[in-house]
C-alpha cells in the first residue's frame, strides 16, 4: 500500500490556502462568515454581500412599508393568549411572503443586478441547486419562500412548541404550558426587535429572533466544527491535495454512527462494529481516507459527537493516523449522512471520477442501498445527494457525491 506519510503535518497545513477551509463547491468562495445564522439562511447574506442588491431593496417601498407593518406587530407589553401572541408576529404571512418575492423578482429584472446576486452568487454557491432549472426570477422567489418557510418553522417549533419531525430528539426544550415560558418569549422578543443595526435589513430582525431561539434551545450544532475544512480536518485536507489517487481502489470510505440511548455511551454498539469493518478495510489498502459522519444526536442533548468520537475510537484503539480520518460531525439521519459526506467530498477535492465506499454492518447497508432510503432523501431534503450502487461485497455500497447536496435545507434548522 503506497501513501506519502513522509510529509509532515506542519507542512501539508502551510500548503492549504485559506479560502481552501470553507465547505464551498469548486469555484465559489462564500463572501460571509459561515455562522449558524448563514448555515440555515444564506439569502439575507448572499443579498448583503450583491453589489447594488442592499441599497436597490432600501429604495423599495412595498419593502419599506412592510418593514414598519411588522414592526408594529411586535407586542411592547403583556398580550392574550400567550405564548402564541409573543410568537405569531415573528412569522411570515403568506401575504408578507408574496410581497416580498414580488419586490425580489422585480429587483432581479435588471441584468446586472440579476448577476450579482442570482449569478455569482446564489446559483454558484449550490446552495439553491434544488430551483437551478428555474429562470432568475422564479429561481430568487422560490429560493425566498424556501427561506421565510424555514424562519417560520424555527418560530412554530422552538417558540410555540409545534413537534418537529423527529420530536424525540429535535424538539424544543421548554413546556409552553409553563406560565414563565411567556416571561422568555417577552423577553426574546424585545431583545430581538430592538437590537437593530444601521444597516439593517427587513431579514435581520427575524434572523436574529429565529436564531436566538436556537441558542435558547441550546440547538446551535448547525453552526459548530466551523469551518468544516479546518480545525479537526485541516491536516487531513492537506493530505487529500497530496495524494497519489492512482494507488487506491477507492477515494474513501465513508462510515455512519450510530448513537446509544444511555447518556454515558459516548457511541453506539453497531458503530463499533462498522469502525472494525472500515479500519480492516483500511489497512488493507482499499482507500487512503475514512470520513466518519454523525452529529450530537442519541440521546437526546448528548454531549458526545458520534464523529469525533468515532475518529477517537479510530485512532485510539485502531491505530489508524489522525491525518486520515476526516469528520462530517453533523448529520443526524441517514439521509443526511449521504448528503453531508457528499458536500464534504466534494469541497475537499476527492475524485468525482468514481465512487467511495459506504462501509456498514450488512443490515444497514441493505437499507442504504435500497429504494426506501432514496425515497426518504426526496421527501426530507429535496435532493437526491449521489448515486449509490451495489459494492463489492455485503458490508459496501458504491456512492457517487452529486453537486445538488449543496442545496441548504432550512426546515431541518439542526442540520440544514
Amino acid at each position: 500500500m503506497k501513501r506519502a506519510f513522509a510529509i509532515t503535518t506542519a507542512l501539508l497545513l502551510a500548503s492549504v490556502p485559506i479560502a481552501a477551509k470553507a465547505q464551498d463547491p469548486a469555484g465559489y468562495a462564500a463572501p460571509f462568515a459561515d455562522t449558524l445564522e448563514t448555515r440555515l439562511f444564506p439569502m439575507p447574506a448572499m443579498i448583503r454581500a450583491a453589489a447594488g442588491w442592499p441599497a436597490a431593496l432600501a429604495a423599495d417601498p412595498a419593502l419599506a412599508k412592510l418593514a414598519i407593518e411588522r414592526a408594529a406587530r411586535i407586542p411592547a407589553t403583556d398580550c392574550k393568549p400567550a405564548p402564541q401572541c409573543l410568537a405569531d408576529p415573528w412569522l411570515w404571512t403568506d401575504a408578507d411572503i408574496a410581497t416580498v418575492a414580488a419586490s425580489l423578482r422585480a429587483v432581479a429584472r435588471d441584468r446586472r443586478l440579476a448577476q450579482s446576486l442570482v449569478t455569482d452568487q446564489m446559483r454558484r454557491s449550490g446552495r439553491f441547486a434544488r430551483h437551478s432549472a428555474l429562470a432568475d426570477t422564479d429561481f430568487i422567489a422560490a429560493a425566498w419562500r424556501e427561506t421565510a418557510s424555514g424562519m417560520n418553522t424555527v418560530v412554530a417549533v422552538y417558540a410555540k412548541g409545534r413537534a418537529p419531525r423527529y420530536p424525540k430528539i429535535d424538539a424544543s426544550i421548554f413546556d409552553t404550558a409553563n406560565p414563565e415560558y411567556a416571561n422568555v418569549l417577552a423577553a426574546h422578543g424585545v431583545a430581538a426587535a430592538s437590537m437593530a443595526g444601521r444597516d439593517d435589513t427587513l431579514f435581520d430582525p427575524p434572523l436574529r429572533y429565529a436564531t436566538g431561539l436556537l441558542g435558547m434551545n441550546e440547538r446551535v450544532e448547525a453552526g459548530s466544527f466551523r469551518p468544516l475544512l479546518g480545525q479537526d480536518n485541516a491536516a487531513a485536507v492537506a493530505a487529500v491535495r497530496k495524494t497519489a489517487w492512482k494507488d487506491f481502489p477507492y477515494p474513501t470510505l465513508l462510515v455512519f454512527g450510530h448513537g446509544p440511548e444511555d447518556a454515558q455511551s459516548r457511541t453506539g454498539v453497531m458503530g463499533y462494529i462498522r469502525m472494525n469493518i472500515a479500519a480492516s478495510m483500511f489497512r488493507r489498502g482499499l482507500a487512503p481516507f475514512i470520513v466518519v459522519s454523525g452529529g450530537n444526536v442519541h440521546p437526546n442533548r448528548t454531549p458526545f459527537n458520534e464523529a469525533v468520537e468515532m475518529k477517537r475510537i479510530l485512532i485510539e484503539q485502531h491505530g489508524l493516523p489522525a491525518d486520515r480520518i476526516l469528520i462530517e460531525p453533523h448529520a443526524r439521519h441517514t439521509t443526511t449522512n449521504l448528503r453531508n459526506c457528499a458536500r464534504l467530498l466534494l469541497a475537499a477535492g476527492f475524485p468525482t471520477d468514481r465512487p467511495s465506499l459506504i462501509v456498514s454492518d450488512h443490515m444497514t447497508i441493505k437499507y442504504i442501498a435500497s429504494p426506501l432510503l432514496a425515497e426518504r432523501s426526496l421527501a426530507e431534503m429535496g435532493v437526491q445527494p449521489g448515486k449509490i450502487a451495489p459494492g463489492p461485497d455485503q458490508f459496501t455500497v458504491l456512492f457517487t457525491p452529486d453537486p445538488v447536496a449543496f442545496h441548504v435545507e432550512p426546515l431541518d434548522p439542526l442540520d440544514p
